[in-house]
């Protein structure tokens, strides 16, 4: 069930990303532009590998090619620490000055750095396939260590990400239909993140308590993570779409429709 999931989600991602480079107009000769399309290159890119190698016969084979236990799990992990980097990247360059826009994305790039090469260096510690390391029940403590480290930054990054997107939607929905409807569907996405960083650590924790959840082991990770890669990739969508195809589909029919109403009323 989990492989059949994350490997869907995995080939929609594809499919969004290649629409959107597809559709999408080149970037301005602005700073602003080329970062904000690197943001959402790197957002497509981090979902894709965080999904991908989330399939347990993925991770499998790339322990076994790699020879090195459990990292598939985190390419993963840092594809899902990519992803939500890019995210706040993007979030930054639609809510700061050009003066200011630099150094705040400076400042993200060596947040999330640090965060990753702290991920790193627990890796290190770990020696588990990586079907167990992305289990919700560790092995051992080690284990537990880096799945809590790769956990609780992004719980706080996830909340204040969703509900930064979630005020972007509503502040665009009365003239810009379209992008609110990807930011929403983007927010959605990053709160199914979040729900899977709260109920896997909630699991974790629960495991080193003595009181596994396995319900929650079996369906509301999975399914969370998948969901959330997903929307997040057709978010990230939809308002080039709506822009490039949708919006000019309705201005050729609008225009289609005056000239028959002139031809129509200039010949009665």
């Amino acid at each position: 069930m989990v492989g059949l999931i994350f490997g869907a989600c995995a080939v929609l991602i594809v499919i969004s990303s290649a629409t959107y480079l597809a559709v999408s107009t080149r970037p301005a000769r602005q700073e602003a532009f080329y970062i904000a399309r690197s943001a959402r290159i790197a957002a497509f890119t981090g979902c894709f590998i965080s999904a991908a190698t989330a399939i347990p016969a993925i991770a499998t084979a790339t322990d076994v090619f790699l020879h090195r236990n459990g990292i598939a799990t985190l390419c993963s992990n840092l594809g899902a620490d990519v992803a939500a980097l890019g995210l706040m990247v993007m979030s930054v360059n639609w809510t700061r000055q050009d003066t200011e826009l630099r150094k705040a994305v400076v400042g993200r790039v060596l947040l999330f750095g640090c965060i990753m090469a702290a991920l790193t260096a627990e890796f290190h510690f770990t020696d588990v396939p990586s079907i167990q390391l992305a289990s919700a029940s560790p092995t051992d403590d080690a284990s537990a260590a880096y799945m809590l480290t790769h956990l609780c930054p992004l719980i706080a990054i996830t909340t204040a990400l969703g509900l930064r997107y979630a005020r972007l939607a509503a502040a665009v929905w009365s003239h810009r239909r379209a992008a609110a409807v990807g930011l929403a569907a983007t927010a959605a996405g990053i709160f199914m993140g979040w729900a899977y960083d709260t109920s896997r650590a909630g699991a974790v924790i629960a495991y080193l308590l003595g009181h596994p959840w396995p319900a929650v082991e079996a369906y509301v990770v999975p399914i969370a993570g998948a969901l959330c890669t997903l929307f997040v990739a057709l978010g990230l969508t939809l308002p080039t779409i709506g822009h490039r195809v949708i919006l000019p589909m309705r201005q050729e029919a609008a225009q289609a429709a005056q000239a028959e109403r002139f031809r129509l009323t200039s010949h009665p």
